[in-house]
């Protein structure tokens, strides 16, 4: 199971989804998109205007709002690929 989150350097929430998956210890792969370029793509391709950007699998789950009101979900779905 694949996580890539889409982050900026002075985001907080960004900090905070990192902080999140590493009390976790579910790795992630973390797309920095501080440079305009890669913001832009970022745009892009996934539609999105704001970061983080989580995605799982390749499936869009959206910010660190998202994730926190689908806190219990995505964690279950996540133990069952790295269990602590």
């Amino acid at each position: 199971m694949k996580v890539e989150i889409y982050t900026r350097s002075t985001c907080m929430f960004c900090t905070k989804a990192k902080a999140w998956f590493k009390e976790h210890a579910i790795p992630y792969e973390e797309i920095d998109v501080s440079a305009t370029a890669d913001f832009t793509a970022m745009k892009e391709k996934l539609g999105a205007t704001t970061v983080p950007q989580i995605l799982i699998d390749g499936h869009l789950i959206g910010g660190y709002d998202t994730l926190m009101d689908y806190e219990k979900p995505i964690l279950d779905k996540l133990r069952a690929a790295y269990p602590a």
